[in-house]
């Protein structure tokens, strides 16, 4: 193989070197991102659990926590 072969085929490489980084970089940012909002959604149903149980608390004449 020649020297610009060789230079090509590094270059090839490098190149694809750094795109798989940056793929794996932006993976890993959205599944960050869907973590975060799932935990937010978690966070939203919990809190509506809490009123709707003290709701029912209330109706069926129960002290509040």
């Amino acid at each position: 193989m020649t020297h610009a072969m060789e230079l090509l085929a590094e270059e090839r490489a490098r190149i694809h070197l750094e795109r798989t980084r940056q793929l794996r970089h932006a993976r890993r940012q959205r599944t960050l991102r869907r973590a975060r909002r799932m935990e937010r959604k978690a966070e939203i149903r919990l809190i509506e659990a809490w009123r709707r149980a003290d709701d029912l608390r209330a109706r069926s004449g129960y002290p509040a926590d």
